[in-house]
C-alpha cells in the first residue's frame, strides 16, 4: 500500500537548504526525491521508499542512495 503523504502534510522547504553531505533527521523531517517526486520520513518506522529507490528504508534509519537529488522539508499535518 502506498501513501501520499502530501493528502496528510503540508511540507515547506527548510530555509537555508541543508548540505547534501549533511541531511538533517527528525519527527517532523521529510525528504523529498527530486526525481520521482515522492516524501518519505527522514525517520521511517515502517518499510518506506519511492518509487525510484533513492530513498528506502525502515525501523528508524533511511538509506540515500543521491543525496544531491534530495530536498529536505518540514512537515506540518494539514
Amino acid at each position: 500500500m502506498k501513501l501520499d503523504m502530501r493528502k496528510i502534510y503540508n511540507f515547506y522547504p527548510i530555509d537555508p537548504a541543508p548540505s547534501p553531505d549533511d541531511l538533517p533527521t527528525g519527527g517532523d523531517i521529510y525528504y523529498e526525491c527530486q526525481e520521482c517526486s515522492e516524501v518519505v520520513s527522514s525517520v521511517p518506522r515502517i518499510k518506506s521508499a519511492c518509487a525510484c529507490g533513492n530513498l528506502s528504508g525502515h525501523g528508524g534509519t533511511l538509506e540515500v542512495r543521491d543525496a544531491t537529488r534530495v530536498r529536505v522539508v518540514r512537515g506540518k499535518l494539514k
